[in-house]
């Protein structure tokens, strides 16, 4: 009589892990390696989109007309005011609980300050999304260039005090 010998669950799922580690070099997703991989992974995307930036103009190619300034407060007004707020310092009555929306108005920018760089932020987002939604697919560029003509006037001194 042959015994047949039934192996702990946990055993089996161990040995199973390991075996599709190897078998796939490290790179599932289960393994360690593919482990530290996704944490790599999450760490980049939290520093912005994953987009290549290749062929966005570091200066607007829109000039700040009054034209793109009244299209650029048009859509500031639509998309962004909620999180940004009115005047945008980042006080905005629906920003989603527990974020902090930049303040586009000081001198600080954390994602880069060219216009450029702007661009980049407003179309692709950052990661995770719940920082930044990429609107690139909502709007048009030319919508994008328009806001950042309207958010660089915003940040303009008037009458002296800013």
């Amino acid at each position: 009589m042959t015994s047949t010998r039934q192996w702990p669950p946990a055993l089996c799922a161990v040995i199973t892990f390991i075996g599709l580690a190897f078998v796939s070099g490290g790179r599932h997703p289960l393994s360690a390696a593919g482990m530290m991989q996704q944490k790599k992974g999450a760490a980049a995307a939290t520093t912005g989109a994953t987009a290549p930036r290749t062929g966005i103009p570091q200066k607007s190619p829109i000039a700040a007309s009054e034209a793109s300034l009244k299209a650029g407060r048009a859509v500031y007004s639509k998309i962004c005011r909620n999180c940004h707020g009115l005047t945008g310092k980042g006080d905005g009555i629906s920003a989603p609980p527990g974020s902090h929306p930049a303040n586009l108005v000081d001198a600080e920018w954390k994602f880069g300050n060219t216009d450029g760089d702007i661009f980049y932020t407003i179309k692709y987002g950052v990661k995770p999304f719940d920082v930044m939604e990429p609107w690139g697919k909502k709007i048009s560029d030319n919508d994008i260039w328009n806001v950042i003509n309207y958010v660089r006037d915003l940040g303009k001194p008037k009458g002296g005090k800013k």
